[in-house]
């Protein structure tokens, strides 16, 4: 469907070449009638001759007229070639009625020479065109001598013209008349050789000089061997060749001019056309040589036939392989110096060395010797990452951010290879079908040929020549870098300078250039590789060097990991560490850049194979693919990131799993899994040794922890019983010793206060055996529904006495149906504390103050004091065992440092808090809180209204 679209695209142009195929046919056909009246063998090779050079011009115009990007020049040239090829159709019917075939050929030999000094005119330089904006007094006398050139060369024509009519009607005309012919002749192949001394002396580039040079050659080749062989003997009445078969040499001519227009369209067959001519020229170099030596011969050894052919033979012995050699240098030196030029400028002496192992100075050199080569500053190259399976910009583009011409051929590029279903990236992916498009074909492509194979348009020889239609960013050479068969590089090379497409000379050049760059980068590339792997054994196993008392939890050790794995992978690590006893691994520290292998915190392995280190490349890795079903089975989705799953075990303990995940595509070498399994061993085993050496610490903290309770226990024992029992066994020896002489009140007295010393002593002796049974009653606690208001009198009525006695005041405010989820008894106990400490802690005649604050779940009691208060810096130990405030410590108010400490146990066990407020400033005192869960009361109540009552003792 695309052939018929194209043909009917170019219908106008298939007329033009059907027309012109059919007139060719018809003069051969009206030739060949000649040669059937009256046949001989040396009419049917001079016509076989004939038609041969005329179907050559006719095959090179139609393919100039289907292919040339400059349409002016193809229809030029179609025109020309096509004219000149009616003079060699006719030219048998030409011997037989001179008159009327005499006049198509001379008219056809006019206008063609015409319409080729118009080709001239328009390439390689167009001259119609290059002065049309000129504004200087020169530039606009140039372009008014070329249009009275034109000028002339059509009425010249126009004049030749009339004169092959006029010889055709008036066959015995003057001789002035065929002098005129020859003038006009002679004038326009003068303008011709003007023409083309004017374009190669003004050439402003390689590939004007190189097309004129080509065309010039030509020229040589096709009219040389006619003076050679057939003019230049018979003038000098030596033997030679009929000029019918030496012109035969004139199909060079179409040829050589065809070739130049073309070849810079032309993508491959340079290499082989440079060959042919080779041979062309070599062949014909040895027939001129043949020629030559048996003239030579026949003079000297006339007669002497053994001499003759034993000179013969010895001279072409000698010289035909000087002549052979010859044709190649001149092929090479003559017709393609350009490919001279790209050799010299390649071989040019620069840094470039074998002791060069730098990837980014081996790129920017390849980089500079494309741009100095091809004449075009938009170049850039990617090289090979086998750890991602990517082509990267080398150098980077981060680190020459002002090179913005090299930002956006990148970017084009990757735009135009990329597939639909890929997002913003900035590499190649190996993968992707235009990169293996790239890395499979035998020669550079051109970016808009991928486009085309992609799209099904190429067919015919549309495949192997440059398309006609303007390519703007699609017009970038890409040239493979390949080493031992495998890609290595992508060389891409931008629009040239000059607008002129890449073609076949260009193709050669860039394989010269990357054969001498290509081992010098893939050593680069190879050393660049073993320095990152390098790199990364060191920063893996640098942690290694921590000592083990460096970390105070498995957290930190794990954080410290996982930022060394991150750091030196340059992806996403995370930790997860397995609860043995949930049988779940959880999230305990995320370090980098990258995707998170879970959404979930929590993983639970439940296979072994959650358990075995796994390596997955992303979704375009093949390899994934098959191995899809050993994905570790905690994952509820399959990433489509690549990601190292690397478990943490010592034997037959599961400590963990260390996840590395990347954002680039990036392939697991195998020196690189290995490095890593590595790295997942000295992590556990590191791991189970912090854990050892933690639980070390922490059970020498217990230890020392214990030391301490034992020695402030054992200090603020001694202290706090020595006082009641000092006082008992003074008023007991008091006793002892006067119990004859005291009076009755105070023996009693004594016995009193010795009787009170005792209970201080039990009291004391009590709180100590309370808080040594104080966990094992925490966890005996019941909670039921208690009525607050009834706990709180029960213990007011126990310190009546206390109260009364100090003149105390001591203000409740609580509702009667308050009811909170507590153990009765414990609650007591725990308001019974803190309504002594106020007692005890603030002077007499003092309030005490009991205040109840109630929301729908909670209820908050508070006792405060108007005492001295507790310093803020003392608040945080205050609720610790056997501690006392220094103050306290030699005061009269005895006590063990256990309270505080009781009621803390007792209330977290009722599911509750407490804790103390105070500002430390003398006479505010402190208020101590504590909470309690709120709960409907059991209990029958009256309705009536709640209300609100103050208590006073």
């Amino acid at each position: 469907m695309r052939g018929i679209y194209w043909m009917r695209l170019k219908a106008w142009r298939l007329l033009a070449i059907g027309t012109v195929i059919a007139v060719y046919t018809l003069l051969l056909v009206v030739d060949a009638r000649f040669i059937f009246s009256s046949p001989s063998l040396s009419l049917w090779i001079s016509f076989g001759f004939s038609a041969f050079v005329a179907l050559v011009f006719l095959a090179v115009g139609v393919l100039v007229w289907l292919y040339a990007r400059d349409r002016w020049v193809a229809s030029l040239l179609f025109g020309s070639f096509s004219v000149i090829m009616i003079p060699f159709a006719v030219r048998t019917a030409d011997l037989f009625q001179a008159h009327l075939f005499g006049a198509i050929s001379g008219v056809c030999s006019s206008l063609g020479l015409t319409l080729c000094a118009l080709l001239l005119l328009r390439f390689p330089r167009n001259y119609f065109t290059r002065w049309s904006s000129a504004r200087t007094l020169t530039l606009r006398l140039k372009q008014v001598a070329v249009w009275m050139y034109v000028i002339a060369l059509v009425l010249l024509c126009g004049f030749a013209l009339s004169f092959s009519l006029v010889h055709y009607l008036w066959p015995r005309g003057p001789i002035w008349l065929n002098v005129l012919d020859l003038i006009y002749a002679i004038v326009v192949l003068a303008g011709i050789v003007t023409t083309i001394v004017i374009s190669y002396v003004c050439s402003e580039s390689l590939r004007e000089r190189q097309q004129i040079r080509l065309f010039v050659w030509g020229v040589a080749l096709a009219f040389t061997p006619v003076l050679i062989l057939s003019i230049l003997p018979e003038a000098l009445n030596l033997p030679g060749i009929r000029a019918g078969w030496s012109t035969l040499t004139i199909v060079c001519l179409p040829l050589s001019l065809g070739y130049s227009i073309l070849r810079y369209q032309i993508l491959v067959f340079d290499a082989y056309i440079r060959r042919a001519v080779a041979w062309i020229v070599g062949v014909v170099g040895l027939v001129m040589l043949g020629c030559v030596l048996i003239a030579l011969c026949n003079k000297v050894f006339m007669g002497m036939l053994a001499s003759f052919a034993f000179g013969l033979a010895s001279l072409t012995a000698i010289t035909a392989p000087v002549v052979w050699w010859l044709a190649k240098v001149v092929t090479e030196r003559v017709f393609f110096s350009e490919v001279l030029h790209y050799r010299r400028l390649i071989a040019e002496p620069t840094l470039l060395s074998d002791e060069i192992l730098d990837l980014d100075e081996i790129s920017r050199l390849l980089t500079l010797a494309a741009i100095h080569t091809f004449e075009t500053s938009h170049v850039c190259l990617f090289v090979l990452d086998e750890s991602c399976g990517c082509y990267y910009v080398y150098p980077a583009l981060k680190d020459d951010p002002g090179d913005e011409a090299r930002r956006l051929l990148a970017r084009v590029l990757i735009e135009k290879l990329r597939p639909q279903t890929c997002g913003e990236v900035d590499w190649l992916e190996t993968q992707w079908p235009a990169v293996e498009h790239i890395a499979s074909a035998r020669r550079p492509s051109l970016l808009y040929e991928l486009l085309r194979e992609k799209i099904g348009a190429s067919f015919g020889l549309r495949r192997y020549v440059v398309t006609t239609m303007p390519l703007g960013s699609e017009a970038m050479l890409l040239a493979p870098i390949r080493v031992q068969g495998k890609m290595i590089g992508l060389l891409v090379l931008g629009e040239r300078d000059d607008l002129q497409q890449y073609a076949g000379p260009d193709f050669e050049a860039v394989q010269m250039l990357l054969g001498r760059f290509s081992p010098v980068l893939e050593t680069a590339r190879l050393y660049g590789r073993a320095n990152q792997h390098a790199a990364l054994l060191n920063s893996l196993y640098s942690v290694s060097t921590l000592p083990g008392s460096a970390f105070q939890s498995i957290e930190e050790i794990a954080a410290v990991y996982a930022a060394v794995a991150s750091e030196a992978t340059m992806s996403r690590a995370e930790m997860w560490l397995f609860d043995e006893a949930q049988g779940l691994l959880r999230l305990v520290i995320s370090s980098g850049s990258g995707p998170h292998i879970a959404d979930e915190a929590y993983l639970r392995p439940a296979q072994w194979y959650d358990w075995a280190p796994w390596f997955y490349a992303g979704e375009s890795s093949q390899e994934g693919q098959s191995s899809i079903a050993y994905m570790p089975s905690c994952l509820s989705l399959v990433p489509h990131f690549p990601f190292a799953w690397l478990p943490l075990q010592r034997g037959e303990q599961r400590l963990g799993i260390l996840v590395l995940t990347y954002w680039r595509p990036h392939c697991f070498m195998r020196e690189e899994m290995r490095v890593l399994q590595m790295f997942a061993s000295q992590c556990a085993a590191s791991l189970e040794n912090a854990r050892i050496t933690i639980e070390l610490r922490e059970a020498c903290e217990r230890q020392k922890e214990l030391d301490r309770l034992k020695d402030q226990f054992i200090m603020t024992a001694s202290h706090e019983l020595r006082t009641p029992l000092t006082a008992i066994q003074g008023y007991i020896e008091l006793l002892s010793e006067y119990n004859s002489t005291l009076s009755v009140e105070a023996r009693g007295n004594f016995i009193a206060k010795a009787h009170r010393g005792c209970d201080e002593l039990a009291l004391l002796v009590g709180n100590i055996m309370d808080a040594s049974r104080v966990r094992i009653d925490a966890e005996n606690i019941k909670l039921i529904p208690v009525l607050l208001r009834e706990s709180i009198m029960y213990v007011l009525e126990i310190l009546e006495a206390i109260c009364k006695r100090e003149k105390r005041r001591i203000s409740l405010s609580v509702s009667p149906e308050l009811c909170v989820m507590a153990d009765d008894m414990r609650l007591r106990q725990v308001l019974l504390n803190l309504v002594s400490n106020a007692l005890k802690y603030s002077p007499p005649e003092t309030d005490i103050e009991i205040a109840v604050i109630e929301d729908d779940t909670w209820v908050i009691v508070s006792v405060r004091d108007y005492g001295a208060g507790v310093p803020p810096s003392d608040q945080p130990r205050l609720f610790e065992r056997f501690v006392r405030l220094d103050r306290d410590m030699n005061s009269p108010v005895r006590g063990a440092g256990l309270g505080l400490y009781i009621c803390k146990q007792l209330v977290g066990a009722m599911g509750g808090q407490i804790w103390i407020e105070s500002s430390g400033v003398g006479g505010e005192g402190s208020t101590f809180a504590f909470t309690l869960k709120r709960t409907p009361s059991n209990l029958q109540v009256s309705d009536q209204k709640r209300q609100e009552s103050d208590l006073t003792i």
